[in-house]
């Protein structure tokens, strides 16, 4: 009998990046009935693992499918807890070209945790890969610990990434193009860049990455080759120096994405990959029905940020004048808004209480949602997403052909934001006002995409670019073969 493929995959907890392991795990089982995987992260992924066994129809998933626990803080523990990186305070001010400087900590997204424990991670990672000897060792590229190991132990290994080319590949561009072609991260500049704007796209990159008043980075380098010999490695090494024969499975592809010169060829394009999920209906019957009644928006602003009550009255004075508008137009709709607040107020709160009585049943707000937003999304009643640009957020209403409408908050959110734009399947929804929401502004994008003239152009090129997306079984299952061919 053949001995089993052992499949290693290296992860953040975060959902933000471990979605599209839990997806390509989900069809690792079923393509390959000789696969067993082990998935190590932190603890708060353990739940979503055991999610991905009970969705199996193998009937093997529980002795095919392991979970590693690290010890240690989680990426969001150690960046979001912690005061000296200022993460939330940072992406609160306004992405304006005065405010680069301001912004370089947040580069210490590729790694917030303390020299100490980064050490401990790596020696933690190191020891896991050692003892079990994967045939292949597949790691996030946000993961910073794994990508030391990995370029230190030099495994067989290759990063899967529910990021964009634009990540990946603007160093191998030719002409310097990051330097005037694309718009910088955290801007709100849009694609294509205007002529008169290039300057200033200039002057923003040299700014955010060769920026040296933040020593965090060198001195996690200094300090882990002290204590533990090993050579500091992270997201930057993979773009730009990646190792040889290294392939790079990424969660777009060029139709879905801005348009590149040069697509390296071991950057591997598989489309959205998609966490598998039950359909509403049997996930929750009853939020079924009730989507059923009119057409619905989705506004999900994601898990990590978070809204002030001002910044939550903006949005709802924002959908207030939305339904008003169409009630007027005798097209009622409804919305399902998911609230991820701050503590300085709740629902029950009468000033925003009032929104959700005065539409009574055709709005829900909620601080959470059990099922799964792409659940939601294709159940072919959403007629819009609302969202905060991450990653996750936008692959899946493409792959669900749903328009969307983006509030950006960090990083890359600004440029999934303009990629809706530049694809035609939605609109930046707060472009004078980001990362914080007008209620004028907002409404007046959400009626363009929603309720004008062009809302059926948007509709007719997200259900094209899903159509696309949906080719070859999926970026789900792209992923997971090219994983079984490495082996």
């Amino acid at each position: 009998m053949a001995e089993p493929k052992r499949v290693l995959l290296l992860t953040n907890s975060e959902l933000g990046q471990a979605n599209v392991f839990l997806a390509a795990t989900y069809e690792l089982l079923q393509l390959d009935a000789t696969v067993t995987i082990y998935i190590c992260s932190f603890a708060p992924l353990g739940k979503s693992v055991s999610s991905i066994r009970d969705l199996n129809n193998t009937g093997t998933a529980d002795s095919r499918l392991n979970f590693i626990e690290l010890s240690g803080p989680s990426w969001k523990d150690a960046l979001f807890g912690r005061p000296e990186h200022q993460f939330q305070e940072l992406c609160a001010i306004r992405p304006t070209v005065w405010n680069v400087s301001k912004a370089a900590k947040l580069t210490r997204i590729a790694c917030p945790w303390t020299t100490d424990e980064l050490c401990s991670l790596v020696k933690q990672l190191e020891k896991i890969i050692q003892d079990l000897d994967p045939h292949i060792t597949i790691v996030d590229n946000l993961f910073t610990p794994a990508v030391t190991v990995c370029y230190k132990l030099k495994p067989r290994w290759a990063v899967l990434s529910p990021n964009t080319y634009k990540e990946f590949a603007l160093a191998a561009q030719p002409d310097r193009q990051y330097y005037w072609k694309y718009p910088p991260p955290r801007s709100t500049i849009p694609f294509p860049v205007p002529w008169y704007q290039m300057p200033l796209v200039y002057y923003m990159v040299r700014k955010m990455y060769l920026n040296h008043n933040d020593p965090f980075m060198g001195q996690h380098a200094e300090g882990m080759k002290a204590t533990i010999d090993t050579e500091y490695a992270d997201w930057a090494y993979i773009s730009i120096v990646p190792p040889e024969g290294l392939k790079i499975l990424l969660a777009t592809r060029p139709e879905i994405d801005f348009p590149f010169d040069v697509l390296p060829k071991h950057m591997i394009p598989c489309g959205p990959i998609v966490r598998p999920s039950m359909p509403l209906v049997d996930a929750d019957p009853e939020l079924a029905k009730w989507l059923t009644k009119r057409p619905t928006i989705l506004a999900n602003l994601g898990t990590h940020a978070t809204y002030d009550k001002q910044h939550a009255m903006e949005m709802a004075g924002a959908l207030d004048i939305v339904l008003k508008a169409a009630e007027k137009l005798n097209k009622p709709l409804q919305i399902l808004w998911k609230l991820n607040r701050q503590s300085d107020f709740d629902l029950s709160d009468d000033t925003f209480k009032s929104f959700g009585v005065k539409w009574n049943d055709s709005v829900r707000v909620t601080t959470w949602i059990d099922v799964e937003p792409v659940s939601i999304l294709e159940s072919g009643y959403v007629i819009c997403s609302v969202n905060h640009g991450g990653a996750n957020s936008f692959f899946e209403a493409v792959s669900a052909g749903v328009p969307q409408i983006i509030l950006p908050v960090w990083g890359d959110t600004y440029d999934f934001a303009k990629r809706a734009e530049w694809l035609g399947i939605g609109k930046f929804g707060s472009p004078k006002h980001a990362p914080k929401v007008n209620s004028k502004e907002l409404a007046k994008i959400l009626k363009q995409v929603i309720l004008g003239p062009q809302a059926a152009q948007f509709r007719e090129k997200a259900t094209g670019f899903a159509k696309i997306c949906r080719e070859n079984g999926g970026g789900r299952r792209i992923a997971a073969q090219k994983i079984l061919e490495m082996l």
